[in-house]
């Protein structure tokens, strides 16, 4: 009996393991009035220490306009090189987008920083920056357990009349966006969607998209792990956000 528990463990570990290396791409369609034609959007949050798969990128579509990144691109003990490939993969696929997360810290702010500046990222940190060709604009906000997050400071250069995409790590700033109307999409991280669920039940909720009002809001389960290299009932992910302008 021993050795049947054995392997039905060793096989339950093995499940998981390859469940937190899976490639999941999820496609979200939102319109808008404010920009005509179409845009598309690739939101990737969580990385943590995991290495981002050429098969992700042979999955996504070839016309991608803004790459998000929310937060934990990294954290302590992964080698700045395996970071540094990661942007420049991100990097060649359009212009890309920062927000710090929780754990990015840990490898060192101003190390982290240079190596992002020095490959074109757009560091987000309380602040709004336009996209180079499209009417739209991305706020960006410092990640929420650091106490700094200034929402007056990242919102003061917004235009309410271009399309407003909203990031932060943590959804937790999604409650102060009722003051924000002009936000027409926020994107989030951090949770995991509780990386390891058992049925229905886990320790944060799985991600989702809906809508909330006036905008849409996006919280992602991540593309990697933390703690345990393991997933299950949560799956990996990153996102397309398909964006139809007018016609």
């Amino acid at each position: 009996m021993l050795p049947l528990a054995l392997k039905s463990a060793v096989y339950a570990l093995r499940y998981m393991t390859w469940l937190a290396h899976e490639n999941n791409v999820i496609t979200h369609q939102m319109k808008t009035s404010k920009f005509s034609g179409q845009a598309k959007v690739l939101f990737i949050s969580d990385i943590h220490s995991r290495r981002l798969s050429n098969s992700l990128l042979k999955r996504l579509p070839n016309d991608i306009d803004a790459v998000l990144i929310g937060g934990d691109l990294t954290e302590g003990g992964v080698p700045i090189e395996q970071t540094t490939r990661t942007i420049k993969l991100l990097s060649s696929l359009a212009p890309c987008y920062y927000v710090f997360g929780n754990n990015d810290r840990e490898v060192g702010e101003e190390r982290l920083t240079s190596m992002l500046e020095s490959n074109h990222v757009n560091i987000l940190t309380n602040k709004s920056l336009l996209h180079p060709s499209i009417p739209m604009q991305i706020v960006g906000i410092d990640d929420a357990y650091t106490g700094t997050v200034d929402m007056n400071k990242a919102f003061e250069a917004v235009q309410s009349d271009l399309f407003t995409i909203f990031m932060s790590h943590s959804p937790l700033y999604f409650s102060k966006l009722d003051s924000h109307p002009q936000v027409d999409l926020a994107v989030a991280g951090h949770h995991h969607g509780g990386q390891i669920r058992f049925l229905k039940w886990g320790l944060r909720d799985l991600g989702d998209f809906k809508r909330k009002g006036l905008r849409y809001e996006l919280i992602s389960n991540g593309y990697g792990t933390t703690a345990l290299p393991f997933r299950l009932g949560a799956e990996s992910e990153v996102h397309v956000i398909e964006i139809q302008g007018k016609k």
